[in-house]
């Protein structure tokens, strides 16, 4: 009796290292983009900081309130006389403040969009309002008049007035919840930090070097401003800049921390938009880009929810697009449900395996040799050299399979034999093949030997025919450059060996 034919084992080749870091893979998730038109550019986005954190869209005469749990619209704030401006949530969600062109800032209840409270300080337009962080009856305004004011919503009056400015102010937040300082982005190129106790004279003032259009307090101790094509961060105590940030080609219109909660690679992270159409992410620790995306118009705001659930966008052209990344499943796999009883009921007996049963054992090797094999592994124990090596480049084919049979077929010595008697037709898929794998540094060995029997059978063939002659000038120039970099990293693995030894 004949001893049966062990299968061809599959060649495994080394795992190459992930062409993508942790960072990236985080902000790849948020997909399913919804696109929202409205009827105006989208000029302010708010993330409530408590709850379901729903967010706010500001656009034209309008403040629409999104739900985070279905994306769509829940209330529309449409009581404004003219743009509006600057939609921002109180941090428990309840009021929700804004300005307008004319001046006029209002006070709203998210719930019923009754106003609450009406400001008229000025008349020319309100761009910038806001909440305190911790104090939920402070908030700041910010308007054309060059004045920025701090006010007690209990009261009508402003509890403090900075007149320091010198053109329109465009940003303005908060130093930090533990305090009342405030840091400014004027048109006039100066980030200006303000104590209430002396709005006389700003305790601080950074040159930017262009018109300011957002400023974000990263730490107590550390701003960021945006305006022009440059980001710029700020050392408060040493007062003094950190790193310029010249990463864009137009000016950088928003700025937004990339959430406090879920993963470290969001929360160490800055959101920067701009006129050019990018949002860019930028690791904290580093100062790098780690990710990005291109939309089709200019950026005008960005935000990104607490949760990190959702990333929001908002265009000149009015376009408004969500990504919404996908949460984690609320039960674990492997752990099971309890099932109602009709349920239970009906499939019972389910789980059970024959304990008390007899078990018939199954002989392996019988169920082994009854497993199908391969189109190459049928052509290569019947001796079919041609077919064999046909079949490995047949289409839909794994590269491992390919690599599998061009290994079998050296090991047995068949190389010129499955070669033998081919036309250039037959050789193109081989040629093809060497072209697209000379780069993989696992595969140069199997490369090398199978091109040269080709060049060694075939010289006559690729000379005469233009598409051979192109594929193996192709490979050529693979193969010098693939040496080009061989040499530089000789080149700097001998400069790296000469410094750790002068160290």
């Amino acid at each position: 009796m004949s001893a049966p034919l062990e299968r061809i084992q599959q060649v495994r080749t080394s795992v190459l290292p992930s062409q993508t870091t942790p960072e990236q893979r985080f902000w790849r998730a948020y997909k399913t983009p919804l696109l929202v038109k409205e009827h105006g550019a989208i000029t302010h986005i708010s993330f409530c900081q408590s709850g379901a954190h729903d967010f706010a869209v500001t656009s034209g005469a309008r403040v629409q309130i999104f739900s985070a749990r279905t994306r769509q619209v829940i209330r529309t704030i449409a009581r404004f006389k003219d743009t509006a401006y600057s939609g921002q949530f109180r941090p428990d969600g309840k009021l929700l403040v804004a300005g307008d062109a004319t001046g006029l800032i209002q006070v709203f209840d998210t719930k019923s969009r009754s106003i609450l409270l009406t400001l008229n300080p000025t008349n020319q337009a309100t761009h910038v309002t806001s909440f305190h962080p911790k104090t939920l009856t402070t908030l700041l305004s910010g308007s054309d008049d060059q004045t920025l004011r701090l006010w007690d919503i209990t009261s009508s009056e402003p509890t403090s007035v900075f007149r320091s400015h010198s053109d329109y102010i465009r940003a303005a937040s908060f130093l930090s919840a533990a305090s009342d300082n405030v840091v400014t982005g004027c048109y006039d190129g100066i980030v200006r930090v303000f104590d209430p106790r002396t709005p006389d004279i700003p305790t601080l003032s950074l040159s930017h070097g262009a018109p300011v259009e957002a400023v974000l307090p990263l730490t107590g101790t550390t701003v960021l401003s945006a305006g022009g094509p440059s980001v710029k961060v700020w050392d408060l105590v040493a007062g003094k800049l950190v790193k310029d940030l010249g990463n864009f080609q137009k000016t950088v219109t928003s700025l937004h921390i990339g959430g406090t909660g879920g993963s470290p690679s969001g929360a160490n992270a800055v959101l920067a938009g701009g006129l050019d159409g990018h949002v860019k992410v930028f690791d904290t620790t580093t100062w790098e880009v780690s990710f990005g995306w291109k939309f089709g118009d200019a950026v005008l705001a960005t935000a990104i929810s607490p949760d990190q659930k959702h990333f929001v966008t908002g265009l000149t052209s009015g376009v408004l697009s969500i990504r919404t990344r996908k949460t984690e499943p609320r039960v674990k796999q492997g752990v099971k449900q309890t099932k109602s009883g009709n349920f239970a009921r009906m499939i019972r007996g389910a789980d059970y395996k024959g304990e008390n049963e007899h078990q018939i054992l199954i002989d392996d090797e019988r169920r082994s040799r009854s497993k199908k094999l391969h189109q190459f592994e049928r052509h290569l124990n019947a001796f079919r050299w041609r077919e064999a090596l046909d079949a490995a480049f047949a289409p839909g084919m794994a590269p491992e399979l390919t690599i599998t049979v061009l290994d079998e077929l050296k090991r047995r010595g068949k190389v010129r034999i499955s070669l033998a008697g081919r036309d250039e037709g037959q050789l193109e898929p081989l040629v093809k093949w060497a072209v697209r794998n000379i780069d993989d540094f696992r595969n140069v060995e199997v490369v090398a030997d199978w091109t040269a029997c080709v060049a060694d059978m075939y010289a006559a063939v690729i000379e005469k025919s233009p598409v051979l002659e192109a594929l193996v000038s192709e490979l050529r120039q693979k193969l010098i450059r693939q040496i080009e970099i061989a040499r530089d990293a000789r080149r700097l693995e001998g400069m790296l060996e000469m410094l750790i030894q002068s160290h």
